[in-house]
């Protein structure tokens, strides 16, 4: 082999790291680094916003229950009110018809009872009298109009006293036995319920 061919030899080595080195390229670590990391934050992101959202949901849940049983202890409360100032009432009237149906008292202006109306009256500024089953209303509503309305002609002597009694008593006993029972069965059954979302009421 003469001198020529021999230093041919080391000349070939560098050409085949080359080619080795073509078909195998070397990877960038920094490369799949930083992939790594802006695929970890997309998810951070996604999972981020689903948290905010599944929060959100659950707080405007919590906070529809709770609004709806503030609502329901609101017309608890109204709707108890109303049936204590109404059986009050049915009280004063059969006593006042009691006395005129017995005395018949020439100053009978004197002796008209005194009905409270406190809660009656104030219905009107609330928002939660709407809410109350229309029949109720409708039935209160009448029985103070009419009982006014029989007051005020047995005052000015159109009705007698017996007569003027009898329409009195006629109209509290239909008050007593199916108003008020509508009534109290209504509020006894919102307190029940708000019992059950451990809310006690009186």
């Amino acid at each position: 082999m003469d001198v020529n061919d021999q230093a041919s030899f080391p000349a070939t080595a560098p050409a085949t790291a080359i080619e080795d080195g073509k078909r195998f390229p070397r990877l960038d670590n920094r490369e799949l680094v930083k992939t790594s990391f802006w695929i970890s934050q997309i998810f951070m992101i996604i999972a981020t916003v689903a948290g905010v959202y599944l929060a959100a949901q659950e707080g405007l849940s919590q906070a529809i229950t709770f609004d709806n049983l503030t609502n329901k202890q609101n017309n608890y409360y109204l709707r108890h009110a109303l049936y204590d100032e109404v059986q009050d009432n049915i009280t004063i009237i059969n006593e006042y018809a009691d006395f005129i149906a017995g005395k018949a008292p020439f100053d009978i202006k004197n002796h008209k009872p005194a009905l409270a109306s406190f809660v009656w009256e104030n219905m009107r500024y609330s928002p939660y009298t709407l809410e109350t089953p229309p029949q109720l209303l409708s039935q209160t509503r009448r029985f103070y109009l009419q009982v006014t309305d029989i007051i005020g002609k047995i005052e000015g002597r159109v009705f007698g006293a017996k007569y003027g009694g009898d329409l009195l008593k006629g109209l509290t006993k239909e008050m007593s036995d199916n108003t008020l029972p509508a009534l109290k069965a209504n509020y006894t059954a919102l307190a029940d319920e708000l019992r059950r979302n451990d809310i006690i009421v009186d």
